[in-house]
């Protein structure tokens, strides 16, 4: 039996016969699965090569923006424009996938394909529907004019060709494309603007989707697609310098269900085109991997020449992360004055830690009020290694609900509650809860029956919370100043583990946000700290893990011979009684 053109590239990427990146391989493994899922009763889906061969007969019809004719598609595209029309859902008879990500470097077709995608949804899938309303957004109004007029320059081809008949009753205006006979539309909206109630929404593309900083846009426009059995929601984007967005944290969630070979969010289509490593930059034999028109022998070598140059000239000004980010697809902190880089943070991650009858530091950045508490754990171990942890308390007063403050800060701390990494504020007017912090604390060490070696936190920050801990605990309480001169150490302690590896966690959301956020601000002759560019921007959990390194830095330094205080000092009074009431005798 002949394979469909959807499912050859799949094999293709899966056999190695297509160079690809591993993400690549992951979901096209996934389509060869689902193919051998179809007909089970918890899968009710199905893969209709008969719709493709429709789809690509109309995508032969549209011209290229640039040449103003027609072009074959290559497989890749043919794989991505396939698999989100031919995989109809047996149920509504609909599309499957209902949200979909297309992600890769810049100047690959990604606003061409999208283009197509609104045509045919516009001509064929909406001809015999009415009201049917396609979105075309982005962040703002002149991004969305790109694909907009991509689009409406296919649609006035097509209109004055194949579809001439239907000129007479569809319109291409400055900001739609209007069907006057079935009243479809295709319409332009930015994020900015933001009025995307009162649609019908069959197809929403979201152009520059990694620039959204929170999900309001998007939860606009998804939820104007919960009636139409055929709605897709795609965004498409190339990687941007802050990783901390909704685009990115979506790609991790469905890389993580893919990996896994996880049965939820099957209606999620997933395409990122991307290198495997930043090292790659200098292998231009596997950028394909995220520039896939490399592909195309007609433009290789313009497109190969192009792209060496850039990455020379931005290595010689001292910016190849603009390189990587843009042209290779990946997500780095490449913002300036970052105080840890994203690749670190996860070449770091560990699976799980035994945390039983460690010793640990305990650091504390509590909250005013209305901001956010966090405790972070260090633990020693490996007699070279750091572990660290957080938990965060949430609060959302200020917000005014816990989904504003989602929105505010760009974190989904609902998921991070479920995660284990947070606890959202019980109080009736969203308030933090001391009681509940230390409640949860002295739950946490006896669980694991900790031994708490220092319990350090803002020296001028001596709450209510904090005398409850020293005169409850019996700890070390270890008062730290925030300035430089205090802080300047632990920060390169931390920057300095990541960077060699001696510094571990699990894949927490939350630390990594708070990572990602931090900035470095120098004072003076004084030296370094972490601080924020701006005061939505959440660093809670990096400022307690610094308190705690404040003194656990020096845990595995031998003080002994040099000064036996500095040991003592880090002893709790029941070590320090036991310590000298050994039997020193011979």
């Amino acid at each position: 039996m002949r394979t469909d053109p959807v499912t050859k590239y799949a094999r293709d990427v899966v056999s190695g016969r297509q160079i690809a990146g591993k993400l690549m391989k992951l979901v096209c493994q996934r389509h060869l699965n689902d193919l051998k899922r179809q007909g089970d009763d918890k899968f009710p889906y199905k893969f209709e090569p008969e719709i493709v061969k429709g789809l690509l007969m109309f995508a032969s019809l549209v011209p290229d923006p640039d040449t103003q004719k027609p072009l074959p598609l290559m497989p890749w595209q043919i794989f991505i424009l396939g698999s989100l029309i031919g995989w109809r859902n047996t149920n509504t008879k609909g599309r499957r996938f209902r949200n979909g990500i297309v992600s890769m470097g810049r100047g690959q077709g990604k606003t061409y394909l999208a283009s197509v995608l609104a045509c045919y949804s516009f001509f064929i899938e909406g001809r015999n529907k009415g009201n049917q309303d396609v979105i075309l957004s982005a962040n703002t109004t002149d991004q969305t004019k790109k694909l907009f007029n991509y689009t409406k320059g296919t649609s006035e081809q097509l209109l004055s060709g194949t579809f001439s008949e239907l000129a007479k009753d569809i319109t291409p205006r400055f900001m739609d494309i209007f069907n006057n006979k079935t009243k479809n539309q295709i319409v332009r909206i930015s994020a900015d603007g933001g009025k995307f109630d009162g649609y019908h929404i069959s197809l929403a593309v979201f152009d520059e989707a990694g620039d959204q900083k929170d999900r309001e846009a998007f939860n606009k426009i998804t939820s104007g697609t919960v009636k139409n059995e055929n709605a897709l929601f795609l965004m498409i984007s190339t990687a941007y310098p802050d990783p901390n967005v909704p685009l990115r944290e979506d790609i991790e969630m469905m890389k993580s269900i893919i990996q896994k070979n996880d049965r939820k969010l099957d209606d999620y289509f997933l395409a990122v085109f991307a290198q495997d490593d930043k090292n790659e930059v200098f292998k231009p034999e596997t950028w394909a991997k995220s520039n896939p028109l490399l592909d195309l022998p007609s433009t290789h070598n313009k497109l190969m020449n192009g792209l060496v140059s850039e990455r020379d000239t931005k290595m010689h000004q001292g910016k190849l992360n603009d390189f990587l980010v843009k042209n290779m697809n990946l997500w780095l902190n490449a913002k300036a004055d970052n105080a840890f880089d994203l690749e670190d943070i996860e070449r770091t991650e560990i699976s799980d830690f035994d945390f039983n009858k460690r010793s640990v530091y305990i650091g504390l950045d509590n909250s005013m009020v209305s901001d956010d508490s966090a405790f972070a754990f260090v633990f020693p171990y490996d007699e070279s290694k750091f572990f660290i942890y957080e938990h965060s308390f949430i609060p959302w007063q200020k917000a005014g609900s816990i989904e504003a403050k989602e929105n505010q800060d760009g974190i989904n701390y609902r998921r991070m509650e479920s995660l284990g990494f947070a606890s959202i504020t019980k109080h009736i007017k969203g308030l933090i809860n001391e009681d509940d912090e230390f409640e949860w604390l002295m739950d946490f060490v006896s669980k694991y029956d900790l031994n708490v070696l220092g319990f350090l936190y803002d020296k001028f920050h001596n709450t209510a919370l904090v005398k409850t801990i020293e005169e409850s605990a019996g700890w070390l309480m270890i008062p730290v100043r925030q300035g430089a001169i205090s802080l300047n150490d632990p920060t390169k302690f931390l920057q300095r583990g990541l960077i060699e590896g001696s510094i571990t966690h699990l894949k927490d959301p939350m630390m990594q946000t708070s990572l990602v956020n931090a900035m470095i601000t120098t004072d003076g002759n004084n030296g370094i700290k972490v601080d924020k560019s701006k005061g939505t921007l959440k660093i809670d959990v990096v400022d307690a893990i610094v308190d705690a390194f404040y003194q656990a830095q020096y845990h595995f330094q031998d003080f002994n011979e040099e000064d036996p205080s500095a040991e003592l000092a880090r002893m709790t009074d029941k070590q320090k009684h036991d310590f000298l009431m050994k039997d020193f005798s011979f």
